[in-house]
């Protein structure tokens, strides 16, 4: 059950240290760990006798331990990294912890990922279990059905990956029969947990047919009682609490696909279309009253449209909601003062409207954000100056604002700053740019941000086929994507002039790709490019999900175990 170690046996196991006395050690050890400094310094039984008890603890991995603790070595194996990991982590050695957990993170795969999100579970061990987890919830199908590590899970661990929106599952009987293949393999021991786990399956998601199949095993095990409740659609997705990650499908949305110079402009609607890079096809979504130089934004499955100008040139301070759930636009409380051309950002459930234009050269710097929460807008601090058209992203909850146009004693010209606001003091800060960019686009990736197309951008990545500015760039999974746009500056006409030439193409690059590739589709709804729209990715439902939310209907809420 353990093993005694005593100073006199611990001083053989460190050869070249048995000269010195057996205090000494006591006193080293307690100097470089909390562990045996506990052990030896206060009036514990182990700091009279000179033992301590490691339970469960085999010879060879305490051998490793004192190696280290003695000489900051070790060896580090498949074989021996989660035995000293535990050890490490129940002796407080925190730098052997550490090399334990970067060795352990390298060997996550899909035949050890369970092994080890239950082994950075016990620990809390917070970076193990993220990279496990993303293992486990690729292939949570697989791992229920053939996984024999499944059918030992502690109860805990299994509340903790069926409770994750991660897990990429189309529909949530996968998540019920894991939770039955489970709780079968020690029926006696675990059916008093049966209702406890269940609470963490989302049974309002279930489908009619698949209703019928809990209902025929809970007549035939007799060890439930079903309950029962009318829901209609924000009920049922209150009950649920979400939706799991391959419920939906992830796409581009772009918000306002009419040039400002064809025909379309004579629409009274903006186009709202939908990309899905998986099958590169395109999706007609409800449209919304026109407008251009309007930014969108999206928060999981919900798009925000703000600001923009239309048709008519007046400037809307206007902010619309979509939900893909119920497939329709609902107007939200209105910005302070109308913004065009700004930077529009999410974080923390907060929506930041900043800078932009409100007419024809009348550039702001005034920012304002919206409580998704409290539906109100709220002022925030102002610019250190005037901006548009500038690139914007959220990086480790700060907002960047990249370049842009500003104006000084009445003409514009080009900012080569980063204005960077951080949201916990609501204060700006500025760095300088390399060089002058405007009218590009920016995304967050890699714990970087990558600024995209532009006029006068430097490039630092694979050049793109052709010069874009004013394009919609965006991320979709590992890609960055850029979506039409234009080139000011491409030619001359027959009367000396510089023209513009606008684009309907789509491109995506991936870091470690040496050049951009195209996509066959083009932008929708017209033959003209475009520029200047909006863009962002939006999580929407699958049609077999969206089924279960189009009517009030009674779905399955609760289970509680049925009497013996």
């Amino acid at each position: 059950k353990g093993q005694v170690w005593n100073m006199s046996s611990l001083a053989n196991w460190i050869t070249p240290l048995t000269m010195f006395p057996l205090s000494l050690h006591r006193m080293l050890l307690a100097a470089v760990n909390p562990y045996f400094r506990a052990m030896f310094v206060s009036s514990f039984k182990e700091s009279q006798d000179g033992e301590v008890l490691l339970q469960d603890m085999a010879p060879s991995t305490v051998q490793t331990i004192l190696h280290y603790l003695y000489t900051e070595k070790i060896s580090v194996t498949s074989e021996t990294a989660q035995a000293v990991f535990v050890a490490a982590s129940r002796l407080q050695i925190l730098p052997l912890l550490e090399i334990c957990s970067s060795f352990l993170l390298e060997q996550v795969s899909v035949e050890n990922c369970l092994l080890l999100y239950e082994l950075g579970y016990a620990h809390g061990e917070q970076a193990l279990l993220r990279v496990a987890m993303r293992q486990i919830s690729l292939n949570f199908r697989h791992l229920s059905l053939e996984d024999k590590s499944f059918l030992h899970l502690k109860p805990s661990t299994l509340i903790s990956i069926i409770s994750s929106d991660s897990l990429v599952v189309s529909s949530e009987i996968v998540v019920y029969r894991a939770v039955r293949r489970w709780m079968k393999f020690q029926t006696s021991n675990r059916r008093p947990l049966l209702s406890k786990i269940m609470r963490h399956v989302r049974l309002p998601l279930l489908t009619q047919e698949e209703l019928r199949e809990v209902q025929l095993e809970s007549a035939h095990c007799g060890d439930m009682r079903l309950r029962w409740k009318r829901l209609n659609r924000q009920e049922r997705l209150q009950e649920c609490g979400g939706l799991r990650q391959g419920m939906y499908n992830k796409c581009i949305v772009c918000v306002d696909l009419f040039n400002m110079e064809g025909p379309e402009l004579k629409t009274k609607d903006f186009q709202v279309g939908c990309f899905d890079p998986q099958t590169e096809k395109w999706e007609k979504l409800t449209p919304l009253k026109c407008l251009y130089c309007a930014r969108c934004l999206a928060v999981a499955d919900k798009l925000y449209v703000t600001g923009g100008v239309h048709t008519d040139d007046s400037y809307s301070d206007t902010l619309h909601e979509y939900s893909s759930f119920r497939g329709r636009w609902t107007q939200l409380p209105s910005m302070s003062m109308p913004r065009a051309s700004h930077g529009f950002l999410n974080c923390n459930q907060k929506l930041y409207a900043v800078g932009g234009w409100c007419r024809y050269e009348d550039y702001l710097d005034s920012a304002e954000c919206f409580d998704l929460m409290e539906k109100t807008w709220t002022p925030i601090s102002r610019l250190p100056h005037t901006l548009s058209h500038f690139a914007a992203t959220v990086l480790k909850n700060k907002l960047y604002l990249i370049g842009g146009v500003t104006d000084k004693l009445g003409s514009w010209y080009v900012s080569r700053k980063v204005l960077i606001y951080k949201v916990s003091s609501n204060v700006w800060t500025q760095v300088l740019l390399d060089a002058e960019c405007y009218w590009s686009g920016a995304v967050s990736m890699n714990n970087g941000i990558y600024v995209i197309g532009g006029v006068d951008k430097a490039v630092v990545i694979p050049k793109l086929p052709v010069e874009i500015a004013g394009a919609g760039v965006v991320r979709w999974r590992k890609r960055i994507y850029v979506l039409g746009g234009e080139n000011t500056y491409l030619y001359n006409n027959h009367d000396g002039e510089n023209e513009e030439e606008y684009y309907n193409t789509i491109y995506y690059w991936e870091p470690g790709d040496h050049r951009w590739t195209q996509c066959p589709e083009r932008l929708p709804f017209s033959n003209w490019g475009i520029s200047g729209f909006g863009c962002a990715t939006l999580k929407l439902p699958k049609k077999t999900i969206l089924s279960l939310f189009r009517k009030t209907s009674v779905a399955l809420t609760a289970v509680e175990l049925a009497e013996s």
